[in-house]
């Protein structure tokens, strides 16, 4: 069993005193949400200010608060007390204080839990936005994600319980649209059914996004009646986000399979929802995280649960969550138990403040960044679904497309060390390489020679 996720302010910790208090509005009609705090003064006085502060604020104009404005106001309703000035705190805020029929969902969600002054306060020297709970009403207005991992099966032509392996196209910039392609196809016919632009990858002169993506989708359809196996490909959009939904259509027409683009530091997860809600857009979306530890790390900052819940809601149905096994890269692959716990974030039932849990798609969480067939094994074994499966996509770059061998064959090295931990449990060096010689598995032991 994985150990249980805990944000880093209180891990290792107990809490000395829980403090419940009474509160006034129906769960059913409210979101709740959970933050911890570091104060110099009273715990419990200053959550109640951060509860009036990110609703109404004080009653000014003089006289008795009116009713509405009491009725609108958050309420402080759980202090888990770790100190005598740290703590974790549950809000809850009444749903009534939105607009259920026009306005973005993300927009006001992300208002009303930090869009508002709680990072900046200087009631606290420390802060983070943890997590996050809806009710049915206000959660059916998300889209989720449209394929999850079944979806991507399917099209792909997968047995059920296999992951999702694939690459991303390396190296980041420098290559011409035919070199694209190549490698796509090359990668595709080794066994690569998930493959994705780098990040860095911009769509320059030298290598545009149209006769790109054209290119690549010929090599690949040429792949799948070769193999008869198709491959999802989600070449990177840095569209403006007045113009991104135009281009993801022309991209599908072009023979996309799949988009990409980011929702932390480029467009933002409106803008997945957007594409997510589009009909006559039906490929899976990638998105991308880059730039998520300037959220999820320091003094004042988001957590990572609350973000993979959002993506999920959003409309992701891809989303990298670091590599087990990889100390060496990302700064998640330092966190076991933060791992585990993003994967379990976009496969179970989102938690609500009311009513039975709501029926959304999974995100599959992307194992990438140091991914390759030694550390492949501690994936699988990590993110195994009761019911999906191998419920994840590992993307190896630079360690398939870098096989001495070429993209096939280090395609083909991947799906050998996946068939060695299936088997035997196979994972590591020393494991693989028995396991390769044992069962002439001639591409993984390329890799140790």
């Amino acid at each position: 069993m994985s150990e249980v996720y805990q944000p880093v302010e209180v891990r290792g910790r107990r809490p000395v005193e829980v403090v419940e208090l009474p509160g006034r509005i129906d769960p059913a009609q409210a979101l709740e949400f959970t933050y911890y705090v570091k104060t110099e003064g009273d715990l419990v006085a200053v959550t109640r200010k951060i509860a009036e502060e990110e609703t109404t604020g004080r009653w000014i104009g003089g006289g008795t608060p009116s009713d509405l404005f009491q009725s609108a106001r958050a309420e402080a309703i759980r202090i888990e007390k770790y100190d005598r000035n740290d703590g974790v705190v549950t809000i809850r805020a009444p749903l009534e204080n939105l607009d259920v029929e026009e306005a973005d969902p993300y927009y006001e969600l992300q208002m009303l839990s930090v869009g508002g002054p709680i990072l900046e306060f200087v009631y606290y020297t420390e802060v983070a936005f943890l997590d996050f709970r809806l009710p049915t009403a206000f959660a059916r207005r998300f889209p989720g994600p449209q394929w999850g991992i079944e979806g991507s099966r399917r099209f792909i032509g997968l047995p059920p319980g296999e992951p999702l392996i694939g690459t991303i196209m390396k190296p980041c910039c420098g290559m011409s649209v035919d070199e694209v392609a190549e490698k796509a196809y090359q990668a595709a016919l080794g066994g690569c059914v998930l493959m994705k632009d780098d990040e860095k990858m911009m769509n320059p002169g030298y290598c545009p996004l149209e006769p790109k993506v054209t290119a690549v989708a010929a090599k690949l359809e040429r792949a799948y009646q070769e193999t008869g196996r198709r491959t999802i490909y989600c070449p990177h959009l840095p569209a403006r986000t007045d113009k991104l939904l135009d281009t993801a259509r022309r991209a599908v027409d072009w023979g996309a399979t799949g988009l990409m683009f980011n929702v932390i530091m480029g467009n933002n997860m409106s803008a997945l929802q957007v594409v997510a809600e589009a009909h006559d857009i039906d490929v899976p979306l990638y998105a991308h995280c880059g730039g998520l530890a300037a959220l999820t790390t320091g003094p004042r900052r988001i957590d990572a649960r609350v973000v993979a819940k959002l993506a999920r809601l959003c409309g992701a149905d891809y989303f990298q969550i670091g590599v087990m096994d990889q100390r060496a890269c990302h700064v998640n692959s330092l966190d076991p138990p933060l791992l585990h716990m993003l994967a379990e974030t976009f496969w179970e039932r989102p938690p609500l403040t009311d009513g039975p849990p709501l029926v959304i798609n999974d995100t599959v969480p992307v194992t990438a960044g140091g991914l390759g067939a030694s550390n492949l094994g501690a994936n699988l074994e990590a993110f195994q679904h009761p019911i999906h499966g191998f419920a994840l996509a590992p993307l190896a770059g630079t360690s398939v497309l870098d096989h001495p061998r070429g993209p096939k064959a280090g395609a083909e090295a991947m799906w050998q060390a996946y068939r060695a931990y299936r088997e035997s449990g196979a994972k590591g060096r020393d494991a693989l390489r028995s396991w390769g010689q044992a069962n002439n598995a001639s591409q993984l032991l390329a890799l140790f020679s």
